[in-house]
C-alpha cells in the first residue's frame, strides 16, 4: 500500500514538474533592420520581455504557448512554442512595416519663363548666363554705349566668355548624358573602365554628332554613336600606355 502511494506521489510530482515553464532562449532577426528593443508576450501567462541590441531575449515558456512579438518597426508575428525551441533555442524573422508615403503631387511649371512672365518680347531668343556674357562682350547692339567690345578685345576678356560659354555648353553634353546613363550603365555598356567614365563623358561631349543626337533626343543614335565614341576613347587609352 505504501509503496503504491509513493508511486502516485512521484508521478503527481513529475507531471507537475513538467507542467512549470522553463527558459526559453530565442533571438529575432531581419533582413533590413537591427532588432533590438522588440516586446515578447507570453499569453498565455503575459510575461513579457524586450530583446537587446543583438535581438536576444529570455522568457518563460512551454510547449504550447503562443507568443506574440511586438514593435513600431515591424509587422506583429506570433508563433507557438515547440519541444524543438525548448530544447535549443526560438528564432524568429521580423518583416519591417512598410511605410505608406502620402501622395506626392508633382507640379508642372516648364511653361513659366521670361517669356510668359512678360519679362521680354514673345520670339526673342533666350540666353543661358555664360552666352548672355559672351553677346554682351562681342556685340554692340547688346551694349547701347558701344565701347565694350573694344575693350574687351583689347583686354582678351572676349577669349575669356568665349572659352566659360564653351565649358557651360560641354557641362550641359555631360548631364544630358549621364541623365541616360548612370556610371555603372557607361561600364557595363561600353566597357569603360571605372576610372576613366569622367574623362570618357568629357571626351564624348566634343563630338557634335553626339550632341546633335542629345539635343534631338534620339536615343538609338545615341547609343550608336556612344559605342563608336567609347571604342575610340579605349584605342586612345592603350595607345597611351
Amino acid at each position: 500500500m505504501k509503496e503504491a502511494l509513493f508511486i502516485i506521489v512521484l508521478v503527481c510530482c513529475s507531471l507537475t514538474a513538467a507542467a512549470q515553464r522553463q527558459v526559453l532562449k530565442g533571438k529575432v532577426t531581419s533582413a533590413f533592420e537591427d532588432t533590438g528593443g522588440v516586446y515578447v508576450i507570453n499569453r498565455k501567462t503575459e510575461a513579457d520581455a524586450t530583446t537587446d541590441a543583438q535581438g536576444y531575449f529570455t522568457l518563460p515558456a512551454r510547449t504550447g504557448d503562443t507568443l506574440v512579438f511586438a514593435s513600431e518597426r515591424f509587422e506583429k508575428f506570433r508563433c507557438v512554442v515547440t519541444d524543438e525551441d525548448m530544447l535549443h533555442s526560438l528564432r524568429v524573422m521580423l518583416k519591417p512595416k512598410v511605410q505608406e508615403l502620402k501622395e506626392l503631387v508633382i507640379n508642372d511649371y516648364s511653361h513659366i519663363n521670361e517669356e510668359s512672365l512678360g519679362l521680354v518680347p514673345e520670339g526673342q531668343k533666350q540666353y543661358s548666363p555664360a552666352e548672355r556674357r559672351l553677346a554682351t562682350a562681342s556685340y554692340s547692339k547688346m551694349n547701347p554705349m558701344g565701347l565694350d567690345p573694344v575693350i574687351n578685345w583689347i583686354s582678351g576678356r572676349t577669349a575669356m566668355l568665349k572659352k566659360a560659354f564653351e565649358a557651360e555648353k560641354k557641362e550641359n553634353i555631360i548631364m544630358n548624358i549621364e541623365n541616360i546613363y548612370n556610371d555603372e550603365e557607361i561600364i557595363a555598356k561600353f566597357n569603360i573602365p571605372p576610372y576613366y567614365v569622367k574623362g570618357f563623358l568629357y571626351y564624348a561631349a566634343d563630338n557634335n554628332y553626339l550632341a546633335d543626337a542629345l539635343k534631338a533626343g534620339n536615343k538609338e543614335r545615341i547609343a550608336f554613336l556612344m559605342a563608336g565614341l567609347a571604342e575610340n576613347y579605349l584605342k586612345l587609352l592603350n595607345d597611351e600606355k
